[in-house]
């Protein structure tokens, strides 16, 4: 066992008992001045180098210091007798079980990952999922805008000549003040003689001066200018907790929020409800609602949706024109606002701002649509090798997608290739990378051993093969049945690793018999010295060995086992032992990868996102649920997997593909037809022509679609215009 280098500095070794390298003396912690005593003792200094000494003028290596050579334990100290530490003989890897520390599972194999909090447990495999409900500022869906104006005043301003007034009233028409637009309308009255002429403008700041209403007058100045009082005198912060308790005593309020600054010509409150549907009765109920500290004027209430979502910056390079003409057409057509923020940095921000969530999720799934890009898929197979993980393959796939002027997106948890650019583009791209991955399925040499082939056969095999291509390249599968040994090279390399195994078959007599013993490793049978670890259950592994089991574990390898007595073994290896033998990134690594294992084998229970770049995952339904990923905003249908489909069936949005053409049939047939305040859908059962709409609350005629504020105005509308409240329409059942 080799020897522990942390052990005999000054700050001691963290892992205490749990470290796998030998401590040379008992585990107590030193402090500064004990270990500068212990070393001065054997003439060392902190650092290493020998104290200096007025009565030598120099020393013999033998009894300079008790303190080993790490590099002479590894086998590859220079100095050699000249070295000034002490040269230990390498020990024997200790197949004895060791005391292990006791860890605390419920944190130290608990993990977030996916969206998830997964707790693992013995051999890496996942115990338990709970998927996290958390709420994402980037989607707000539950905020209703409460708006009011801002107090105002009214000025007269008087003239001495109809011309003056008017050309004034159509200067100051278009004109504002401290930010403000301006209402404007003239009067004459003409008793006195000459007549006087007036402009009245409302809508002015409340601190709005004569000078100020004069320089804007430009050079038709009036000869007087007279205020009048304040629309109102309650402060901001007066109304504002007026309409939350109003709002509080229909239903129960998440958060509310007043700006202390309020600027323009309206005051804007937010309130956070708890459930959508709140939103839409505070709306229903208020709107329009006047409250008395506005001296007669009403509040509005208006349901701001708000998804902001990002994509990678190299993404958005290749796809900006196809975004750019989606933000366009969704701008002229519905009433929303898209913002696109580019960045230099690693990520692109998208803004979706509408008073209809409907508009937002409409906007979102077309945007979403660009932004999932395709998969590379041969016929109905992803286009995937474990080639692509490495820095050769990310290289190519640089190399391709810049060859082409496109992007490939390597998902490296769901084994996927993202392609983004034009459909030509994608087209020569994905041929290019199917032609690649049958390349690279040649090179992967595969060598199925028998069960009547000797073990020692297969030890010798190994070891010729490996000593031949690396370690690293031979992987030894003895879990599996039959047993295979795999290595990855080139396709020219076949003839001779058969040959190889073909000669060692034949001629099993020039073997020299090795017998598995507890000082030589259960995968590749090599005698273990300095860098072994023992199982719970005994057997010996070299360290590289069990990592490359855990780095290369499969479907098949977890829960990680062991492989001793040839692999029959087969006891799950304790969490806290992984927690021991990997390192951070190792353990994460494997966790990361028993994790999406996990996910991959439970299709009926879990799925990934759709979106390239995000890990989240959903729990599955057969209600056809609506989820929201809190990652990328993408809603997506539980039943089918795909994104939501409001208003059709899984078969019917299956069937649509692409296109709304089964929604737009079924609007059709059944009469369904959309708010024109919101664009909800609305659907007509029975009664008369006025309908109100559920999500904004609207009076919308049934006939010709336009909106009232109140149901008076409807039925008086559909008397005059339609001849009556009630007609002939398409019901729905």
């Amino acid at each position: 066992m080799p020897i522990c280098k942390y052990f005999a500095s000054p700050n001691g070794c963290t892992k205490g008992d749990t470290c796998y390298f030998q401590h040379a003396e008992a585990s107590k912690s030193l402090s500064i001045d004990d270990l500068t005593d212990k070393l001065q003792q054997h003439n060392i200094g902190i650092k290493g180098r020998p104290f200096a000494s007025a009565s030598s003028s120099h020393s013999s290596n033998k009894g300079m210091t008790q303190v080993p050579c790490r590099f002479f334990a590894n086998g590859n100290c220079k100095n050699g007798d000249k070295c000034q530490y002490r040269h230990a003989q390498v020990k024997k890897a200790d197949t004895r079980p060791r005391q292990r520390a006791q860890l605390d599972q419920s944190e130290s194999s608990v993990r977030d990952l996916g969206g998830a909090v997964v707790k693992f447990g013995d051999g890496a495999e996942v115990n338990d999922i709970k998927l996290n409900v958390t709420d994402d500022a980037r989607l707000q869906l539950f905020n209703v805008t409460c708006s009011w104006y801002q107090p105002s005043k009214i000025a007269t301003l008087k003239f001495t000549s109809s011309q003056a007034m008017n050309d004034a009233a159509k200067i100051l028409g278009h004109s504002r003040i401290l930010n403000r637009a301006l209402e404007c309308r003239t009067a004459i009255n003409k008793k006195p003689k000459p007549w006087e002429c007036f402009v009245k403008v409302g809508n002015l700041d409340v601190s709005t001066s004569v000078r100020a209403i004069k320089d804007a007058c430009g050079n038709r100045k009036p000869s007087e200018v007279t205020f009048g009082a304040k629309s109102y005198s309650s402060s901001a912060l007066e109304i504002g907790n007026a309409v939350r308790e109003l709002l509080s005593s229909s239903v129960e309020l998440e958060a509310w929020s007043l700006p202390a600054e309020q600027t323009g010509m309206l005051c804007k409150a937010t309130a956070t409800l708890r459930i959508i549907e709140d939103t839409r009765k505070v709306i229903r109920a208020f709107n329009g609602y006047k409250v008395p500290q506005l001296a007669g004027s009403s509040i509005s209430l208006s349901h701001m949706v708000k998804a902001k979502f990002s994509t990678l910056t190299s993404i958005y390079e290749i796809i900006k024109h196809d975004l750019t003409s989606i933000c366009a057409e969704m701008r002229s057509s519905t009433f929303q606002d898209i913002k696109i923020y580019p960045s230099k940095g690693l990520f692109t921000t998208i803004h979706v701002i509408s008073s209809s969530p409907k508009e937002v999720a409409k906007a979102k799934t077309a945007i979403q649509r660009v932004l999932h890009g395709h998969t590379a898929r041969s016929g109905s197979d992803v286009v995937w090798h474990k080639y692509f993980l490495k820095r050769d393959g990310v290289a190519y796939l640089n190399a391709l997608g810049k060859e082409h002027d496109a992007f490939i997106h390597r998902n490296a948890k769901k084994c996927e290739l993202i392609l983004y650019g034009s459909e030509e583009q994608r087209a020569v791209v994905e041929s290019s990378l199917i032609k690649a991955v049958e390349d690279l399925a040649l090179s992967n040499i595969k060598l199925d051993i028998s069960e009547d082939i000797p073990t020692s056969v297969i030890h010798e095999t190994y070891r010729k093969i490996a000593s031949e291509y690396g370690k690293l390249v031979v992987k030894l599968n003895i879990a599996t049945t039959p047993k295979t040994i795999i290595v990855e090279a080139s396709s020219g390399a076949a003839d001779r690793v058969h040959k190889i195994f073909d000669d060692t078959v034949a001629h099993p007599e020039a073997i020299a018999r090795t017998n598995e013993g507890s000082d030589n490793c259960v995968v590749c049978w090599c005698d273990v010295t300095g860098n072994g670890y023992t199982t719970p259950c005994g057997h010996v592994y070299d360290r590289d060995c069990f990592v490359s089991q855990c780095s290369s574990a499969d479907d098949s390898n977890i829960p990680i086992r062991c492989f001793g007595a040839e692999g029959c073994c087969q006891t799950v290896i304790p969490f806290s032992e992984l927690e021991l033998i990997l390192n951070r990134d190792e353990l994460q690594k494997l966790l990361s990868y028993a994790f999406t294992n996990h996910i991959r084998t439970h299709p009926a229970e879990y799925q990934y996102c759709p979106t390239a770049s995000c890990d989240q995952i959903y729990r599955t339904t057969d209600d056809c649920q609506v989820f929201t990923c809190s990652t990328c905003l993408t809603s997506i249908c539980t039943t089918c997997n795909a994104i939501s489909h409001e208003g059709l069936t899984c078969e019917q949005n299956k069937n649509a593909g692409e296109t709304d053409e089964s929604f737009a049939a079924w609007k059709k047939e059944s009469g369904a037809k959309d708010c024109p305040r919101c664009g909800s859908t609305i659907k007509k059962n029975g009664g008369c022509r006025h309908m109100c709409c559920s999500a904004c609350g609207a009076h919308v005629c049934w006939v010709c679609l336009r909106d009232f504020k109140n149901s008076g105005d409807t039925y008086d509308h559909l008397v005059e215009k339609h001849g009556g409240i009630f007609g002939n329409d398409i019901l729905v059942d």
